[in-house]
């Protein structure tokens, strides 16, 4: 398998913060991510969250991001999304040599982002332009329901 984690953030009714996606589902083997999302206030104390911010576009003739991950001021993931009508993103991991691809939920332009999953790929940090031409063909479906359904259900502390 090339995907090795699955963490699944949702936008919730409770939750008023305009970018806070709270994680309410998750493989709960990337301890990256355990560490470093876990949340010291309310709302959802002890719980873990991340933000997905939009970034200013540039010109340097480089490829800017169009999202980030955030948790506080530190920046854990650019986000690229090269195909506005569909749900797909993807990035890397800030210090680490892990991808991320990213999916929204399927009628994000009509409702808005509400859910957010995030796929790593352990060590494919170089790989992550060609696994999201994968996940959009399809071709990562098999990979991508694994996760879903051996990930843990995580208790919120509303």
């Amino acid at each position: 398998m090339i995907l090795t984690d699955y963490i699944k953030g949702e936008k919730l009714k409770e939750n008023k913060a305009q970018y806070r996606f709270e994680i309410t589902q998750s493989t709960m083997e990337y301890d990256k991510f355990q560490l470093l999302l876990i949340n010291k206030r309310n709302p959802n104390p002890r719980g873990w969250s991340f933000n997905f911010v939009p970034r200013p576009k540039k010109w340097n003739g480089a490829e800017s991001p169009d999202m980030a991950i955030t948790k506080g001021s530190e920046n854990i993931s650019s986000v690229y999304i090269p195909n506005p009508s569909s749900p797909y993103g993807y990035g890397d991991i800030k210090g680490t040599n892990d991808a991320c691809l990213v999916i929204f939920n399927k009628d994000y332009k009509m409702a808005g982002i509400i859910s957010i999953e995030l796929l790593i790929a352990r060590g494919q940090k170089h790989n992550k332009k060609n696994l999201w031409f994968e996940l959009v063909d399809g071709e990562l479906d098999h990979e991508t329901e694994f996760l879903r359904t051996h990930s843990a259900s995580i208790q919120l502390n509303f």
